[in-house]
């Protein structure tokens, strides 16, 4: 390209053109190839008195940034949105200026280490950097054979079987004691199985056909479960209003703080010397361990709980549903021998 056909303002300057405008002072090298796409945007940048962008500096601090701006935690659900944000937090404050191509799979092996004392958590880190480091790749802070340095981390396994159901002596006591806001909330994870999140959101306009049409929050699964003789009998004791089942004395709905707070207000009163020990999500447990003693398999239990996998299954059914499910099968072994043998 010869000078003539340079653009205005443009001079060559060893190896490479410069944008020369002197009437405003602007003297700037521009290293991109004359004539490509980034030359003409950097060119019509300079004839408008902009300077180029500055290039994103790339760290953790960047890197969370787009993140929170991507289309893919727009679509989280109000609860991990909010997890989410806590624990790049903490991220941010031991990371936050490093390079992201520069984290090896050691180092996220080392963090996860450093949590050990509190497993939960530990492992929620992992799992957070792994939707990081891919957000890392896709707007090019790493390269595809990178790979993820945070995926193949062994994660801590659980030191017990999870929340665990309520005996029968500790049911006794507490329905002896709730009020009724408390019996109710009660009332309804034992008899549908859900997490308190979706308790508290069911509305009286969701009970149709003697049972719940409710969307779970945390799978957003469609779910139509059937009222148990047990929570029909204690529902319809109930005044029906408009709007939540669980509200405030004002009609208005309540925060899982407020509930939680109530129940672990009443257990405080009870006599049973464990009673605070047992949480309002074991009553999950207690669902599920009933639906396997009634005789339900697998399928028929996530049909009501919403649960999306067998090892979820595993552990909230416990030696309960191995007893169950085994005693089903040698049951239907028996039955065919016993077929065989008759003449």
């Amino acid at each position: 390209m010869t000078r003539k056909s340079l653009p205005k303002y443009v001079y060559r300057d060893r190896g490479y053109v410069r944008f020369i405008r002197r009437a405003r002072g602007i003297s700037v090298m521009m290293h991109e190839e004359v004539g490509s796409p980034e030359f003409w945007d950097h060119y019509n940048r300079l004839l408008r008195g902009k300077p180029a962008p500055k290039p994103v500096k790339r760290n953790f601090e960047a890197l969370i940034k787009s993140y929170f701006q991507s289309d893919a935690y727009k679509k989280l659900k109000p609860r991990t949105k909010s997890d989410y944000r806590r624990y790049m937090s903490h991220i941010r404050e031991i990371w936050g200026d490093k390079d992201p191509a520069r984290i090896e799979t050691h180092h996220i092996y080392e963090l996860h280490r450093a949590n050990a004392d509190h497993w939960r958590q530990a492992n929620y880190l992992v799992q957070v950097m792994v939707v990081l480091m891919n957000h890392a790749r896709l707007i090019g802070f790493t390269k595809k054979e990178h790979g993820n340095p945070a995926k193949g981390i062994p994660l801590f396994k659980q030191q017990s079987d999870g929340w665990e159901p309520w005996p029968d002596d500790v049911r006794e006591e507490f329905e002896g004691l709730a009020t009724p806001r408390a019996r109710l909330v009660y009332e309804l994870c034992l008899g549908t199985g859900q997490r308190i999140g979706d308790v508290l959101k069911m509305e009286w306009a969701h009970v149709a056909n003697d049972g719940f049409d409710l969307t779970q929050g945390k799978t957003n699964k469609p779910l139509w479960i059937p009222l148990t003789d047990r929570l029909s009998d204690y529902l319809q004791g109930l005044e029906h209003r408009e709007g939540r089942l669980v509200t405030d004395s004002n009609g208005q709905p309540v925060s899982y703080r407020t509930i939680a707070q109530e129940m672990r207000a009443i257990k405080a009163r009870m006599k049973h010397a464990d009673a605070a020990r047992y949480k309002t999500h074991g009553l999950r447990k207690n669902a599920t361990i009933e639906l396997y003693l009634a005789g339900c398999d697998d399928e028929m239990v996530k049909s009501v709980t919403g649960h999306s996998g067998v090892e979820m299954l595993k552990k909230y059914g416990g030696q309960v549903r191995q007893r169950e499910l085994a005693s089903r099968a040698q049951e239907a072994r028996n039955r065919l021998a016993r077929e065989k043998s008759e003449p």
